[in-house]
């Protein structure tokens, strides 16, 4: 007996199988992310040609019966593709880089409506914003979900003895290692100097206030995301930031 299931799904990312079809990594709605095999999709009169799309937001339906290891997509209706996103190279890279995250960072198969919430709001915004703001847009995203990951950077003292910071420093030292700004005693290997204005950045993206993302420092945090990224979600890596 096969397990069917009906929800809606972004498409993450998809990959070649045989001739005709893809495997694809969706993030469901109902479900988290999940990995299906749609089968003959890439034969021109398959009705699920041009459905799976990444980044696309689609209706589906799939299932697993117990004899095999893997869902097989048996039905998707494109409820949005965000063309767009699609029509500028800039905002495209930037919608790619919140799918690789979300690809290698979610666990299989647990419901995550913070994380699916956050990358459909990501996503609308992207599309109604200038693209020259594509870049500071989505690495404000991208720290918004290493909070969901937990993973967020500590800002509020030094981040292994707890010491107050002094707050009148201009250059505040950040240990990528450790995950925080650090003092003096504490300093490390992977310790950068950011600018005051740097943590202030990260201080508002935290607290989730309203943001003005033209007075938002992101030259500093951009340089040690990837090293960031890597310490702290085993040994992750972007590659589509480089193209951001």
């Amino acid at each position: 007996m096969a397990h069917i299931i009906k929800t809606k799904a972004f498409v993450l990312r998809t990959r070649p199988f045989k001739e005709s079809s893809l495997f694809a990594v969706m993030f469901t709605r109902k479900n988290g992310k999940v990995d299906v095999l749609a089968k003959g999709c890439r034969r021109p009169k398959s009705k699920l040609c041009g459905t799976l799309e990444v980044f696309n937001l689609d209706e589906i339906i799939y299932y697993k019966r117990e004899t095999k290891d893997v869902y097989t997509l048996s039905d998707a209706t494109v409820i949005d593709d965000f063309e767009k996103i699609r029509s500028n190279v800039r905002t495209v890279n930037s919608a790619m880089v919140l799918c690789e995250f979300f690809t290698k960072t979610l666990p299989s198969e647990e419901q995550n409506e913070e994380a699916y919430t956050l990358l459909r709001t990501f996503l609308n915004t992207l599309r109604e914003i200038d693209h020259t703001f594509a870049k500071p847009l989505t690495l404000y995203y991208l720290l918004r979900a290493l909070s969901g990951a937990g993973v967020q950077p500590h800002l509020d003292s030094c981040v292994t003895c707890r010491r107050a910071i002094n707050s009148n420093t201009k250059k505040i030292d950040f240990s990528v290692a450790a995950g925080g700004i650090v003092c003096e005693r504490d300093f490390d290997d992977t310790v950068v100097y950011l600018d005051r204005e740097t943590v202030n950045t990260l201080h508002q993206i935290y607290k989730k206030t309203d943001v003005d993302l033209r007075k938002m420092r992101f030259d500093e945090i951009e340089e040690i995301l990837p090293d960031y990224l890597y310490h702290h979600l085993n040994n992750t890596v972007l590659h589509s930031l480089k193209h951001l």
